[in-house]
């Protein structure tokens, strides 16, 4: 038969798996949170033309650390090794961009505008193979 100390650390021990349990599950859930997170950031950055750091955000959204830490070390070469690499990604961003704007009404009126303050202050670079907004 068990004694009452023998009944009393049985019920601690049990105390303390059901808590360490139940902190352990609030833990992985946080972790999921933030995985969830990552994937739609990834989506939200791909939607607007970026391909190369929403590759390491899925990485991380799997649980592939060594895959995203593979990527991440990329992207820093890619920035260390000179503004052509930085600049193609981020064309395709700017493309996207300016294709939403097109989109809209208020887009066209905001890329006129720009269009418009870049040819008073002289830099017609800017303007001269610019499309024509039509409606």
């Amino acid at each position: 038969m068990l004694s009452l100390n023998s009944l009393v650390i049985l019920s601690l021990i049990a105390a303390v798996g059901y808590l360490g349990a139940k902190w352990l599950f609030k833990k992985n859930t946080e972790i999921e949170d933030r995985r969830r997170g990552a994937a739609k950031l990834a989506a939200s950055l791909t939607a607007y033309g970026l391909v190369r750091i929403p590759a390491f955000l899925i990485d991380y959204s799997v649980g592939d650390i060594s895959g995203m830490a593979e990527k991440m070390k990329r992207l820093a070469e890619m920035f260390l090794e000179g503004e052509v690499a930085v600049i193609t990604e981020l064309d395709g961003v700017y493309e996207r961009v300016l294709s939403e704007k097109l989109r809209t009404e208020a887009g066209r009126a905001l890329v006129a505008s720009k269009l418009a303050d870049a040819k008073q202050a002289g830099d017609v670079s800017a303007v001269q193979n610019a499309p024509v907004a039509s409606v």
